[in-house]
């Protein structure tokens, strides 16, 4: 064989060889985001339990909240029976609904219905309506939804706004709510959190959106607050949390997760489902405890 003849064979050999190491590079990417995809998608399918603990003077017996928001209409199991059973097994004291259980578009709210009807079996419901209510109560026209009255007839608050006193495990305890739909932004009634800071008891304040607390209510004396809306960030980065949300555009502050404000603690639930078409990435639905214990205490988990 020549050497021309030879180098040739060579120079086709090497070039297989790099193409083929190519093909091998692409399928191995592309096998990896497909198994990220499925691992994401099998696992959204099920939710986690995210247990937060604050000390309080203002309580003399610890109780344990839990907190649930942005459902949009999913499933866990029939009738969201799994999701039933593992708050019947954490045995809240208190249920909080932080909005968005519906979708605005679905007519249909049998889910949301259901599921408050097996979870006031349990503990005492107090229900915020997030801007996903707000729609399909109130811009609908002749077509709008009384949610409101629906989960009256069963025996549910929904708290519009304002201050709403009760007793848990023997504390009082005010809770203040601010829905703080966005056209509303500049119509906030300072009145009412001035009332709400006045109260002696222990102050939970909620809202279905966290940009009302670094936007309005960073400085209210309270002890607690509590958010959902922003789905965790859709997706979640590592050390750098959610990626981004249409009201915050990129690395939404508040996201998901349990932050300082001046005086509250804020704890914002990443959400129990989503928007359709748009995935949650490194981001499972999750359902929110908190345990409220007395200063000095550890409290129990």
């Amino acid at each position: 064989m020549r050497v021309d003849d030879l180098r040739l064979e060579q120079a086709l050999y090497i070039r297989r060889r790099l193409r083929l190491l190519r093909t091998v590079k692409v399928f191995f990417l592309l096998t990896v985001i497909f198994g990220f995809c499925i691992v994401n998608v099998l696992g959204n399918q099920r939710f986690e339990v995210t247990i937060y603990q604050i000390q309080s003077e203002r309580v003399q017996t610890a109780f344990r909240i839990a907190l649930l928001s942005d459902l949009h209409n999913y499933e866990f199991g029939t009738d969201n029976y799994e999701l039933v059973e593992e708050i019947r097994q954490s045995r809240p004291d208190i249920i909080l609904i932080a909005g968005d259980m519906v979708n605005q578009d679905e007519y249909d709210t049998h889910v949301v219905l259901e599921l408050c009807e097996n979870l006031k079996r349990i503990a005492p419901i107090y229900y915020t309506l997030g801007n996903h209510e707000g729609v399909l109560m109130y811009a609908s026209g002749e077509d709008g939804i009384a949610l409101d009255v629906q989960l009256m007839e069963i025996g549910v608050p929904m708290l519009y706004f304002g201050c709403e006193n009760t007793i848990i495990c023997g504390n009082p305890v005010t809770l203040g709510v601010f829905p703080y739909l966005e056209a509303e932004a500049d119509t906030l009634d300072m009145d009412e959190v001035q009332r709400f800071e006045e109260s002696s008891a222990f102050r939970i304040m909620i809202s279905h959106y966290p940009s009302i607390f670094y936007e309005k209510l960073f400085d209210t004396d309270a002890e607690l607050a509590v958010a959902g809306h922003y789905h965790g960030g859709q997706i979640r980065l590592p050390y750098l949390g959610g990626l981004y949300h249409v009201d915050d555009g990129f690395f939404p502050r508040y996201s998901g997760g349990e932050y300082k404000l001046g005086k509250a603690m804020l704890i914002v639930s990443r959400g129990l489902g989503g928007k359709a078409g748009i995935p949650r990435v490194n981001n499972r639905p999750e359902l929110v405890l908190i345990d409220v214990v007395p200063s000095g205490s550890e409290g129990e988990e």
